[in-house]
């Protein structure tokens, strides 16, 4: 179950950011109810911190940055 919750977190993330929206725990919270998913509620508050520290551009930009394994 926590994949779920942790995949509907991240999509829920991407939705506010591509909207320019700020990235809160009670929005994520209210996306991941409107997609009727049933999340830990942990989930949300932690995503929101991450994304507080993190730039969400400069982590889906560099996705394919890194460098293949030997």
């Amino acid at each position: 179950m926590s994949s779920v919750g942790e995949a509907a977190c991240s999509y829920a993330a991407l939705i506010l950011y591509d909207d320019g929206i700020p990235i809160t725990a009670e929005k994520i919270a209210t996306l991941v109810k409107a997609a009727n998913v049933s999340v830990e509620s942990y989930w949300p508050s932690l995503f929101a911190k991450l994304f507080e520290k993190c730039d969400i551009e400069n982590l889906i930009t560099n996705v394919g940055a890194a460098a293949g394994g030997a």
